[in-house]
């Protein structure tokens, strides 16, 4: 009797144990993503890069134009590296300046994608991905034309 109450109790213990192990195996096996899915969050580390890229470019700026600007109040060009002209300093400032406002629009632009692409991703609408697409072929497109 005892043999037969093991086996009776033993066997569906065992066959819950290995349920349970396979439940929980399945259940934390990663969800495949949508193809779609993969390039936006592809796409915003890309994004993120290039805002770091840019600032890292508007700090060396910067610090240029500070340079010029001591170099051109103390009328001394051996400060500076580079051979420039008294005259030509004031110039090199405003391009640098220039180039520093254009940056930082860049920068603001994608910051603004980016938040899109996040936005979108949240939610979990039908047309969502179809809207992700386009929105990530705008993106892919301006990252080649305009933030090189």
């Amino acid at each position: 009797m005892s043999v037969a109450l093991y086996i009776g109790i033993g066997v569906p213990v065992i066959l819950v144990l290995i349920f349970l192990i396979i439940y929980f195996s399945l259940k934390r096996r990663k969800k495949t993503k949508s193809p779609i899915l993969e390039r936006a969050d592809d796409t915003i580390v890309i994004v993120t890069q290039r805002i770091h890229t840019m600032n890292q470019r508007i700090k060396k700026l910067d610090e240029d134009v500070t340079k010029l600007v001591i170099v051109k109040e103390k009328n001394d060009t051996s400060l500076i590296d580079e051979t420039i002209d008294m005259e030509n300093i004031q110039i090199k400032i405003d391009q640098s300046k220039k180039e520093i406002e254009e940056l930082i629009a860049d920068i603001k632009d994608l910051r603004d994608y980016k938040t899109e692409i996040e936005v979108v991703i949240k939610r979990k609408e039908e047309n969502g991905l179809e809207k992700l697409e386009k929105l990530l072929d705008t993106v892919k497109e301006k990252l080649q034309y305009r933030f090189i």
